[in-house]
């Protein structure tokens, strides 16, 4: 890799403190690479090092002792230190043998001085070597941080980051999206592109230092949401620390890039709300939505649309909805839905244009609000306090009728206190429920049909109401209700007759017990106050 700092085992000895020293062990790791000199006397290593050190000793900890030598350099081998250095003479005239067959046995380079050294000039001299070598890498990965940086201001910055990712690395790069094609750079022939995706796949994110690769990978992402994964596969030779940073660097200024761009393309769709209002006025005919439609994407065909309306208590007042829009939009699209948002205060009204068939449409809206509701953005919000209201499927012209529905759902939702029913459909009773009330004939109807049994309760200061529903609940089954209501079943007896008594010995009659059922919901509808 270019820019660059490496020493290795076998470099050492060209050093002038080291024109005497010689290597008794393990001469086949002579090229591994060292990263820090350390001077250590102890037998027990324990979370000393952290690996590739070049331990320099006397042997005055394990000196006449073969065991505490042995697991000295066991520990050291293990550890993956790069070698170890012996001044022989003061406390150990020479290696014992089995050191020697251990070292060889795991390529672990023993160099031996046979005449006194200093280390602190040993350790003063490699050690300002890699001080020196790791101010260049803050100056190079300083440099190359300001060159992606700068990038971003270019109209072409995702190809010129790419191109310079390349070039300050000498790698292949490869930028992988969510969606889409793997890009790469710089290109490669038709019949490579397989062979280097399985590659790619492979790659892994790499923070850990001393973690040997030939890839690695950086998440693309914004607002805790990933767009990509940028990679980078080594020809030849393992990555590097250096190789890491650059890589995370350039995912950094690619992150920004994306969330740039996110962000002036919603803050332009933001302007272009008033043209979706007066669609969802019902002031656009088809053919005026179809020409709209065509000039944003061209290339769709649409298959029917639906309002969904994403009712948002923001616990910072100065949030912007547009990341929360940023965020959804995405994910709408990834289950086959193009969005057109308008923005009212703390609600975010999506007007969905379906791309695929209309038989799963549920299904796959389903799967996009769930994945909502996992993003780390949303995860901040209290669940309860953001609600979704989805109208019926409908055609491009009838898109006004579809957001009456999905605000209709968000009412009834305030009214229930039930944020799990999402979709107009599935509110059933309360449906009708809804529009007699608007229309002024609820509180008759329920007067109607258990107004007595509400007096009963209110002057008696009794449980036949809720004897009634439960008794409804399990449809007559006295065991059931008994239990339900944690009475005895005498006691049930004796409330049974008196609902006969008020409501008439029928009320359980077919269509009699329908309207009472009816009546019950409504009240239920009435008796909640809107939740704010």
């Amino acid at each position: 890799m270019k820019n660059t700092f490496k020493l290795t085992v076998g470099d050492i000895l060209t050093r002038p403190h080291f024109q005497n020293a010689k290597v008794v062990a393990g001469k086949n790791g002579l090229n591994g690479l060292i990263r820090w000199v350390h001077i250590m006397e102890v037998t027990e290593i324990g979370h000393l090092i952290n690996g590739n050190e070049l331990i320099l000793t006397t042997g005055l900890g394990w000196r006449e002792n073969g065991e505490a030598s042995l697991s000295l350099l066991q520990q050291l081998i293990d550890k993956k230190a790069a070698g170890i250095c012996v001044e022989l003479g003061t406390y150990i005239p020479s290696i014992p043998n089995n050191m020697i067959e251990l070292a060889n046995k795991h390529n672990f380079p023993i160099i031996v001085f046979t005449e006194q050294v200093r280390f602190i000039d040993i350790t003063q001299e490699l050690n300002g070597l890699f001080i020196e070598a790791h101010y260049k890498t803050m100056i190079n990965l300083e440099s190359v941080s300001n060159q992606f940086n700068r990038l971003l201001l270019s109209t072409d910055g995702f190809k010129r980051i790419l191109r310079l990712l390349h070039q300050f690395l000498n790698v292949q790069v490869a930028y992988a999206p969510a969606e889409g094609q793997v890009q790469f750079y710089p290109p490669v022939e038709k019949s490579q592109e397989k062979e280097l995706e399985k590659l790619a796949n492979r790659a892994q994110p790499q923070n850990v230092i001393n973690s040997p690769a030939k890839s690695a990978s950086k998440p693309i992402q914004a607002l805790g949401h990933k767009f990509a994964d940028l990679i980078i596969l080594s020809k030849g030779q393992d990555l590097t620390d250096f190789d890491y940073l650059v890589l995370d660097r350039a995912a950094t200024a690619l992150s920004q890039d994306q969330l740039r761009l996110l962000y002036v393309e919603e803050k332009r769709k933001h302007h272009e709300n008033r043209w979706l209002l007066e669609w969802l006025k019902g002031e656009h005919g088809k053919e005026n939505v179809e020409q709209y439609i065509a000039s944003i994407e061209p290339s769709m065909k649409p298959n029917g649309c639906a309002v969904c309306i994403c009712k948002i208590d923001l616990q910072e007042q100065d949030h912007d909805l547009t990341y929360f829009s940023m965020i959804f939009r995405t994910i709408f699209e990834q289950h086959g839905f193009f969005s057109l948002v308008s923005f009212e205060r703390n609600n975010l009204v999506f007007a969905l244009i379906n791309k695929r068939n209309q038989q799963d449409w549920r299904n796959r809206l389903s799967d996009a609000l769930a994945q909502i509701r996992k993003t780390d953005l949303m995860k901040k919000q209290v669940s309860e306090k953001t609600t979704f209201g989805i109208g019926k499927l409908s055609e491009l012209d009838q898109l006004h009728k579809s957001y009456e529905m999905a605000m209709e759902t968000i009412y009834i939702q305030k009214k229930t206190g039930d944020t799990t029913v999402s979709f107009y459909e599935d509110l059933y009773v309360y449906r009708l429920i809804s529009q007699l009330n608007k229309e002024k004939s609820l509180e008759v109807f329920i007067e109607d049909y258990i107004g007595a049994i509400l007096k009963y309760d209110q002057t008696k200061n009794s449980q036949m109401l809720e004897t009634l529903k439960v008794f409804l609940e399990v449809n007559g089954s006295k065991k059931d209700a008994a239990e339900r209501l944690f009475i005895v079943r005498q006691t049930l007896y004796h409330r049974i007759e008196k609902l006969k008594e008020l409501l008439g010995d029928d009320f359980m009659r077919s269509d009699k017990r329908l309207a009472i059922e009816f009546a019950v919901y409504a009240h239920d509808f009435l008796k909640k106050p809107s939740l704010t």
